[in-house]
């Protein structure tokens, strides 16, 4: 599994990073990096990072 951003969405909230601090990270730009191999140790997480993302910008893709 992995993560997908829509970078035209995303408005780098932080919320995500918050929730899944192990697979979301903001940058000093303002844009999302996913660690895509962290996401299935940490799948309840990061789907808790999805739904709370404030512009539905993440996608999880099985």
């Amino acid at each position: 599994m992995h993560v997908t951003v829509d970078r035209d969405i995303c408005c780098a909230s932080g919320n995500c990073e918050m929730a899944a601090p192990a697979v979301f990270e903001l940058a000093d730009s303002g844009e999302v990096q996913v660690d895509d191999v962290a996401v299935d140790a940490n799948i309840d997480t990061v789907r808790r990072a999805i739904s709370e993302c404030p512009t539905q910008a993440l996608t999880l893709v099985e």
